[in-house]
């Protein structure tokens, strides 16, 4: 058996040299903070102990992680092998990741909590776990869990930035930018505490301190792939809440439209900032055709339901009406083998109503998507994220003429957060037409 050492976690890990270990402790800090390179950090911990399981195991994620899927399953195998005379809390991580890479959810997150039961201070197994209920929409079962483990690493910047989030989902706005700026300071390159920090201010309508103090946060983090523009997605929101139209089409031509992007991060939140955008009334038609044709070459892959409802709205605000009909034939078609019958009661009705909005049947709209609303959470996504289906059912209540519908939804809508549009909007009040 190799010598076993202790990681920066002080969890152990069976390798025989001291270079292995501490390339290791690089890639986890690189996972632990969206590092573009953590894959290959991965790579350079197995190039000096090919042995190194976790080494394997980190890997695959990366690799599941850039849909890779074929090379993450391969790489998982070769972790479970590797892994096999090796301690019981590196077999026991390297099952559960290698789990969630063969796209065994159920049993990887059974095996996940198991673990962290054991091993609390696994802030990878910790991480992977939050974003299986990240998509889950579990939000309360991501604030209890962090709540549980923060006292097993006080003060690491990674686990203060993972409760922020938490806490702002559950509506605890003020703890959340309190824990997310106290990760900022002791880490600025810790880009899910900037995450974090950014969601807080966004619902606490803090725009104006969004706007002012999000650059900033942004820029240590160079070490970003896709997730930058996540970022600067956040900050466009910020903008397009404000009443700056303008400001927030152009940062989305600068992040996303240069070179339309296929990652699925990048592809949501093209799609959605543009949707927002024809919702105030911005035009924005002549922006779609590139999303259009990249969603209708994702139809075949395996995919989250968000992505799919996603995919559905550049199919349909693009035009291409024939792609939009096959994916909504192939998610009936699939629904009744989906075990959580999410695809059928909620993700099949929530695209017909997006399809009925961009061919302007504004009561079907309404029609198939408010029986589902309250069950839009289960899609996953964050509330901010969430926010494109729920206002794209408002809209079609001002849009048809159903105004005591409109103003019950409008009267919640400002309540929880007065972005300048809702604040503004009536029956009679005159939308942005620039493009």
């Amino acid at each position: 058996m190799p010598l076993m050492r202790r990681d920066a976690y002080g969890l152990p890990v069976s390798t025989g040299t001291a270079a292995a270990l501490e390339a290791y402790d690089r890639a986890v800090e690189g996972l632990l903070s969206w590092d573009g390179r953590a894959l290959d950090l991965f790579r350079t911990a197995n190039a000096h102990d090919p042995g190194l399981a976790l080494g394997h195991a980190g890997a695959a994620v990366c690799l599941f992680l850039e849909e890779r899927f074929a090379e993450a399953q391969e790489a998982a195998k070769v972790a479970r092998a590797a892994v096999r005379p090796q301690t019981q809390r590196e077999r026991r991580h390297v099952e559960a990741l290698a789990l969630l890479v063969e796209g065994k959810v159920p049993e990887a997150e059974r095996a996940m909590r198991e673990h962290l039961a054991e091993y609390p201070r696994d802030l990878v197994m910790f991480q992977r776990l939050y974003f299986i209920w990240f998509w889950q929409g579990k939000f309360p079962a991501m604030l209890a869990l962090a709540g549980s483990l923060n006292r097993y690493q006080p003060g690491d910047s990674f686990m203060l930035g993972l409760h922020a989030f938490a806490l702002e989902q559950a509506g605890r706005c003020d703890e959340a930018v309190r824990l997310a700026r106290a990760a900022n300071l002791k880490n600025p390159r810790d880009a899910w505490a900037v995450h974090a920090l950014a969601h807080a201010l966004y619902e606490m309508a803090a725009f104006d301190t969004g706007i002012a103090r999000l650059p900033a946060a942004i820029h240590p983090c160079t070490h970003l792939g896709w997730f930058r523009n996540h970022l600067l997605w956040h900050l466009a929101l910020m903008h397009l809440a404000r009443g700056d139209y303008e400001r927030a089409s152009r940062l989305g031509r600068s992040a996303f439209e240069r070179a339309p992007s296929s990652i699925p991060g990048d592809l949501h939140d093209s799609i959605s900032l543009l949707w927002r955008l024809d919702l105030i009334g911005f035009g924005v038609t002549e922006r779609w055709p590139p999303f259009a044709r990249i969603a209708a070459g994702r139809l075949d892959r395996p995919a989250l339901l968000f992505h799919a409802a996603h995919l559905a709205m550049a199919l349909a605000a693009g035009g291409d009406w024939p792609t939009a009909d096959r994916q909504l034939g192939m998610l009936r078609g699939r629904s009744p083998h989906d075990r959580t019958g999410l695809s059928g009661n909620v993700l099949v009705p929530l695209i017909e109503g997006l399809h009925a909005f961009a061919a302007r049947d504004y009561r079907r709209a309404i029609e198939r998507i408010e029986p589902v609303a309250p069950r839009i959470v289960e899609l996953g996504g964050s509330r901010a994220q969430r926010d494109v289906f729920h206002d794209t059912l408002l809209e079609a209540c001002f849009r048809a003429g159903d105004m005591d519908r409109a103003e019950r939804l409008l009267a919640e809508r400002v309540a929880r957060r007065p972005d300048r549009f809702w604040k503004t909007r009536s029956s009679t009040s005159l939308r942005p037409t620039a493009g």
